[in-house]
């Protein structure tokens, strides 16, 4: 590997320092792209501190079209990469943008060995090492752009080949009118026009669909920065006068996002011990499986496969938790509070074969429905009932939310 040391080179805040951590501490690789055709450590080092005010660069690696790495720093420090998940966490970016572009085989081959490298030295397995949209709370951002279940393969057997990724289909609601406050939730026509300003100033805020998304709220997050006005995700006089004037350089903007700082919850995702659990291949296998499925209603097998995946999600939308199927500290934590004295046991749900048990025909009885012990339509039709009556979500699935409505 051609690594070049870069730790004392690169651009870095006079006033604020990136923390240290323990390598034990260390459980997941983190797999980026810059999301910009062209770049380097030196350019994304420059925008993280001056545009970003971060203590430093995000990544600790940086892999140049040409295999060469560019060593950022320390595996011990926590930079800023993937949001809450960075006490645990080394970042690895690709210089390019795959969502238009090809991984090359000198790059592909370089990210490989340095991966396997970390992997070695950190004793962190396969299944560990995750792009940044599999980590919690980025299921909507496109990175790295490739094929993650692929680069698993390919860091345990060479030979595979890229699969094309398909083109994302647009998704535009019509009808809004053009609207003085614009912000996350909106559909219409100005939110469209919105979108194709941001793209064309290079701040990139995803599918030019008409709908203010996670992405879009982070362009104009990145946008508002850039402009040194209040950044706050939304769209208002402000902001719009200055998307109006704003001349930007032309120049592509380099990677990073004020998304990936940690926030007020980074102490919980520091302090939760139990691994993260999510529907990855191999499938992850365990104990703590078979609690998650236990809990959440889905077949007790002990492998998190796409059932219990959807499983967690129907939890997560239940406890309106962040929907992405992964089982994060937040998600543990929801988990924790089922309290067996309740009675409740675990998320009810049609599904095939029926659910069936003492729980059922509580929720039977207290629905008045048929008492047979089965979770069918007809039990389903009565909870959809009973959760509009009672003004919560109208989903047919008896979660802790739904449980205590019916019993407490």
């Amino acid at each position: 590997m051609n690594i070049i040391d870069k730790r004392n080179s690169l651009a870095s805040s006079s006033s604020r320092s990136y923390r240290r951590r323990a390598k034990s501490s260390i459980r997941n690789i983190a797999i980026h792209h810059s999301a910009t055709t062209s770049g380097s450590a030196e350019a994304f080092a420059r925008y993280h501190v001056n545009e970003l005010g971060w203590p430093g660069i995000g990544y600790h690696y940086v892999v140049d079209k040409d295999g060469s790495i560019s060593l950022c720093h320390d595996v011990e420090v926590v930079s800023y990469h993937v949001g809450n998940s960075n006490s645990y966490a080394v970042g690895i970016c690709m210089v390019g943008d795959f969502r238009t572009q090809t991984l090359g085989e000198e790059q592909r081959q370089a990210t490989l060995d340095l991966t396997r490298s970390l992997m070695s030295e950190l004793n962190i397995p396969i299944d560990n090492v995750w792009g940044h949209m599999e980590f919690p709370g980025y299921e909507w951002k496109p990175c790295p752009s490739i094929n993650m279940q692929t680069f698993r393969n390919w860091l345990s057997e060479e030979g595979t080949s890229m699969p094309g990724r398909p083109s994302p289909r647009p998704t535009y609601v019509a009808g809004a009118r053009q609207r003085t406050v614009l912000s996350r939730g909106d559909q219409g026509d100005d939110v469209r026009a919105l979108q194709e300003r941001l793209d064309e100033l290079n701040f990139h805020p995803g599918p030019i669909d008409g709908i203010y998304g996670s992405q879009t709220t982070d362009a104009v997050m990145r946008f508002q920065r850039a402009a040194s006005i209040t950044v706050d995700g939304i769209v208002g006089p402000e902001t719009r006068e200055n998307l109006r004037d704003f001349e930007g350089s032309g120049d592509q903007r380099e990677h990073g996002s004020p998304t990936d700082e940690a926030d007020d919850k980074e102490e919980m995702y520091q302090s939760e011990s139990r691994r993260l659990l999510r529907f990855i291949r191999p499938m992850m296998r365990g104990e703590d499986v078979q609690i998650v499925q236990e809990k959440t209603g889905a077949v007790v097998d002990g492998v998190y496969g796409p059932e219990t995946e959807e499983s967690v999600r129907r939890f997560q939308r239940e406890e309106d938790l962040t929907i992405d199927g992964i089982v994060g500290p937040q998600t543990w934590r929801a988990l924790d509070r089922i309290n067996t004295s309740t009675g409740y046991q675990r998320l009810l749900s049609v599904q095939t074969p029926y659910l069936q048990g003492n729980d059922v025909k509580r929720v039977q009885r207290a629905l008045n429905v048929t008492t047979d012990g089965l979770y069918g339509p007809m039990t389903e039709r009565a909870v959809r009932n009973f959760q509009r009556r009672e003004g919560i979500s109208v989903d047919g699935i008896v979660g802790p939310q739904t449980w205590r409505r019916l019993f407490n």
